[in-house]
């Protein structure tokens, strides 16, 4: 490579790979150091930094709450439907019940699953152990899934846990 006035790229390139990347980094922060010309100034910058990664956190914050809100909207609508058909007089007995028995049928093949590889391990064949452990895995979350449609979702505690977390981290 070519040497223009003592700067060569390969010279660059190992002084960015080589630690020179930090000397970068400092070459830049003494430059906004050397334009910035006063304390108050210095000061007025943290402060709209810490301004904007407040609103950031905001921000975050309210996405998080508007996805939340659309996700129980969302299981709402999911509960109303049910509610709607099983109470239709036009709807017919499987219509009715599919929902209930698609969630016992689950809920039941999860629990012989369980009790299978428990108690009946050896029942197993060793080539399809692996294929049986992941169909329970998916049978334990679509039963997660059943149990939070029928019975509520525990979101709230896992709202709570967070919060004593963050206020754990506080301290």
């Amino acid at each position: 490579m070519g040497d223009l006035g003592g700067f060569t790229i390969m010279s660059f390139l190992s002084d960015i790979f080589a630690g020179g990347a930090g000397k970068l980094v400092d070459s830049v922060g003494n430059t906004i150091d050397k334009l910035t010309t006063s304390k108050e100034e210095v000061l007025q910058q943290e402060y709209e930094l810490k301004k904007a990664e407040m609103q950031f956190q905001l921000d975050q914050q309210k996405l998080g709450i508007e996805d939340r809100k659309n996700t129980l909207a969302d299981m709402d609508s999911a509960r109303k439907r049910s509610a709607e058909v099983e109470t239709n007089t036009n709807a017919g007995f499987l219509s009715k019940n599919i929902t209930a028995f698609l969630a016992i049928g689950s809920t039941l093949l999860t629990f012989v699953l369980f009790y299978i590889i428990i108690f009946r391990n050896d029942a197993i064949k060793a080539e399809v152990k692996d294929v049986v452990l992941y169909v329970l895995g998916v049978l334990s979350t679509i039963l997660t899934q059943v149990f939070s449609f029928y019975f509520g979702s525990s979101q709230g505690s896992v709202d709570k846990n967070k919060t004593i977390a963050d206020m754990k981290l506080k301290e």
